[in-house]
């Protein structure tokens, strides 16, 4: 189970590119994201099956969302990371 206490504070992504990290046989990453006509940040969660890095898996075996970047939004990627079963 993927738990917040894993994942960084909202400080961290506003400085950092992403963050990355497995739990079982899941492996995601989280980072801050803008669309490109936006001016608004957001979170973008990608999860995919492991063991392999997101640069060696298929694009069809990833699945993304998402969320306002506010730590709301972070939950509900949080709780929408755990509802998957990969």
């Amino acid at each position: 189970m993927i738990d917040r206490s894993r994942l960084l504070s909202l400080g961290y992504y506003k400085k950092a590119a992403s963050f990355t990290g497995s739990d079982k046989n899941k492996c995601y990453k989280i980072e801050r994201f803008r669309e490109e006509d936006s001016d608004v940040d957001q979170f973008k969660a990608t999860i995919w099956p492991g063991p392999y890095s997101s640069e060696n898996t298929p694009e069809e075996q990833k699945q993304s969302k998402l969320a306002e970047f506010t730590e709301e939004g972070l939950m509900e990627l949080v709780d929408w990371m755990n509802s998957l079963d990969i």
